[in-house]
């Protein structure tokens, strides 16, 4: 039987900090610290190891990760209850069948590998000066909508809600409903489809009640037009800001452009 890497019988010493990286297997492969680059490739970018401590850090207090296993399989799994006894149990049973399937070297080498990637974070709320967070109040309302920025491949944004004293985020502070509409200067040129959107959290299946507080957000896409309808309120309409994509403009440079007016009055 495949011992689990937390066995006494392979270590010398209890492993119970992210500090010690080191594989179960002294002869693993993995990556150290100075094989990861110093910087991100592009701004905005974060090391997936960070991501998954961000993760563990919110919502599993009491669990300790004990290596680069426990970091990935805790950071990126389907949440779980916080219970530690029950968590390692389960995170033992995990790395035994993946050291059964492909090895305990090439599972130590490729976990930590994929933890010194660095990666996109779409949904993570903001720090307070980032120049790309955009608040606007909701009219007859105390609260305001926030627009923060998500994975710049993708194109996508994030919104949510945010009391407008406090600034502090909210989850679906009051009934509404958000709605993708076309873009309303040039509705002829997008299809006539209007969707009804839901947050993150709740297409996951998370009931509303059990959405932590201030963690509920809505992934929207740049240049998309919304509209948020309140019972008994006048809707509200935005649109989300487009990101400028120099790699995007380079590609176009080989032909030359046209400057007439966007908008003119008839």
């Amino acid at each position: 039987m495949t011992k689990g890497p937390y066995d006494s019988s392979k270590r010398a010493s209890k492993r119970d900090s992210v500090s010690n990286t080191k594989s179960p297997n002294p002869s693993s492969s993995a990556l150290t610290a100075d094989a990861v680059p110093k910087q991100p490739p592009r701004k905005g970018m974060i090391l997936f190891r960070d991501a998954c401590l961000d993760v563990i850090h919110r919502f599993y207090p009491k669990t300790k990760p004990r290596n680069d296993w426990d970091v990935m399989q805790l950071g990126s799994q389907t949440r779980r209850e916080d219970n530690p006894e029950a968590l390692y149990a389960w995170l033992d049973e995990r790395y035994a069948r993946s050291v059964r399937m492909h090895g305990r070297e090439m599972t130590d080498s490729s976990v930590t590998t994929v933890l010194d990637t660095y990666m996109e974070h779409s949904g993570k709320k903001p720090v307070a000066d980032d120049p790309l967070v955009f608040t606007r109040p909701i009219p007859d309302s105390q609260y305001s909508i926030r627009l923060f920025p998500g994975s710049l491949t993708l194109s996508e944004y994030c919104m949510d809600f945010v009391d407008s004293t406090t600034g502090e985020p909210v989850n679906s502070p009051f009934e509404h409903e958000l709605w993708s509409v076309p873009n309303p200067d040039t509705p002829w040129l997008t299809m006539p489809m209007v969707g009804k959107l839901r947050s993150a959290e709740r297409g996951h299946g998370i009931k509303q009640e059990d959405i932590l507080p201030g963690e509920e957000k809505y992934f929207l896409r740049d240049g998309q037009t919304c509209v948020l309808t309140r019972p008994d309120k006048r809707p509200v309409r935005f649109t989300v800001p487009v990101r400028r994509r120099p790699e995007l403009q380079e590609a176009t440079e080989a032909v030359d452009v046209l400057d007439f007016p966007k908008l003119v009055d008839p």
